[in-house]
């Protein structure tokens, strides 16, 4: 075959990502148009050259009928002409779109990349390769641009992001972003394939198409560079986001504590922050929490940042099932519920030492002699407590609160009710009953996630004393 400017430009792209290695395996998203054809053939060629595996993936929308199973049968028929490994599936959009109220591109959108992630990790694929063009990208930034996405949004596509689903995660690669569709269309002709034609391209329903079709045309009668205008706007934006990034990272470990269901942050180190990092750092939670973050706007990130100066007991519901909402120290966002569910714990027996799994809890417990204990007892995880063996005991207990229970908390010199202290710590109404209790000898040791008691605490005499640590599980 013949080697060109659109192999070489796609050659640069997967090198600069890490790609081009014997022991990588490149999943290509082939619909059988021009773009994933362009780039299909691009990668079987540089598959010979660089030593890695090629293999493409399908799947039939079930939007056009005997068009989409015509799809389907040539992308079979092109992996058998070069001897490529097909996986391939059919899904029905209309219901997707139904079941979960979204609009036909969200539909058809996350149905695909839901099976491009499954398929990758079926596969053991180390990226899906996708053919995105320059086309694409333009019209994405004026997409997101008439969407509110923010600033964000105006970087367009990414040649390399993350993809998270129930079903894994897998890596995006977009090596074709520098390459116009006029390109993929020739270099299909100059190899002697016909590319297949999407007739839902033409369909008016899509704003994508009408962006296409009527706003980029009529924009170019103000600037004929109107494209190559975009195409600069994203990359000058992606630089300035990547410093943003760099700037939440910085901060993200002193304000965040990332939980198995959602993303906790310190409250009022948040208010502390400069409004753009503020918006960075709710960004990065929301996409931590449900996975990416296409379906969030900048109009609820600033209606989240509004609410976390408003107090505490504001919820907002955003895309995707997260949840957002305010406590009197916290903020949090989370995608199955509050992150210390308010779901009543039924007592459990712990091991000692060992695991025990209670509810959505795994609690883990150590034993430490006075000559391994660790030298200083403060740390910054409220899941995790240091209790004295000599006053709890081996016969340990976690459940939730219970109507009468007392509470001693560390420094004060009498017991209180627990409701009473609850209330005095801020505990959020909606999680005072998901709120684990450790008990020993019919007593509260520890509030977890709040406070120990002060009889379980350690102090000098302590022989042995008790690690004790929660984390959230899946179930």
């Amino acid at each position: 075959m013949k080697t060109g400017p659109l192999q070489e430009k796609v050659e640069a792209s997967l090198e600069a990502a890490s790609l081009l290695k014997p022991t990588s395996v490149i999943l290509a998203a082939l619909s059988g148009g021009a773009d994933s054809l362009a780039l299909f053939l691009a990668l079987h060629q540089l598959a010979d050259k660089h030593g890695f595996e090629l293999r493409a993936a399908h799947l039939n929308h079930g939007l056009r009928g005997a068009e989409s199973e015509a799809d389907a049968a040539f992308v079979e028929g092109i992996c058998s002409q070069f001897s490529v490994p097909l996986v391939s599936d059919k899904v029905d959009v209309a219901g997707v779109r139904a079941r979960r109220r979204l609009s036909w591109e969200q539909a058809a959108r996350i149905a695909r990349y839901d099976f491009l992630t499954r398929a990758t990790v079926e596969t053991q694929s180390s990226a899906i390769a996708l053919g995105h063009t320059s086309d694409d990208q333009a019209e994405t930034v004026l997409l997101h641009l008439l969407r509110g996405s923010g600033i964000r949004g105006l970087r367009g596509m990414l040649p390399l992001s993350n993809w998270r689903t129930a079903h894994g995660s897998a890596t995006l690669a977009r090596p074709m972003l520098n390459v116009s569709r006029r390109e993929t269309e020739a270099y299909c002709l100059e190899h002697g394939l016909t590319p297949r034609l999407d007739s839902s391209n033409l369909e008016e329903r899509f704003t994508r198409n009408r962006i296409r079709r009527k706003l980029m045309p009529q924009l170019e009668e103000f600037n004929p560079s109107v494209k190559k205008s975009l195409l600069r706007l994203a990359r000058t934006v992606a630089q300035d986001v990547a410093y943003l990034d760099q700037q939440t990272a910085s901060v993200w470990s002193s304000l965040a504590v990332v939980e198995q269901d959602g993303v906790r942050l310190d409250r009022h180190a948040f208010k502390a922050l400069h409004p753009s990092l503020q918006a960075h750092v709710l960004h990065r939670a929301y996409a931590q929490t449900a996975g990416e973050a296409s379906g969030l706007s900048m109009v609820q990130i600033e209606t989240m940042k509004e609410l976390a100066e408003k107090g505490a007991g504001r919820f907002l519901s955003l895309h995707g099932g997260v949840r957002f909402g305010t406590g009197y120290e916290e903020i949090f966002l989370t995608g199955k519920g509050d992150p210390r569910s308010n779901r009543a714990l039924d007592e459990t027996t712990l091991r000692v030492p060992g695991e025990t799994r209670a509810g959505g809890w795994c609690v883990a417990i150590r034993l430490l002699e006075r000559g391994n204990r660790p030298s200083d007892l403060k740390h910054d995880n409220p899941y995790c407590a240091y209790l004295s063996l000599d006053a709890l005991g081996e016969e340990l207990t976690v459940r939730s609160r219970l109507s009468g229970d007392r509470f001693q908390p560390l420094g004060l010199p009498r017991e209180k009710s627990l409701k009473e202290f609850m209330i005095d710590a801020h505990v959020p109404r909606t999680q005072r009953n998901g709120t684990p209790l450790v008990m020993a000898n019919d007593r509260v040791a520890w509030v977890v996630g709040w406070r120990i008691a002060h009889w379980a605490r350690v102090t000098p005499e302590t022989g042995v004393l008790l690690e004790v640590s929660f984390r959230k599980t899946e179930t």
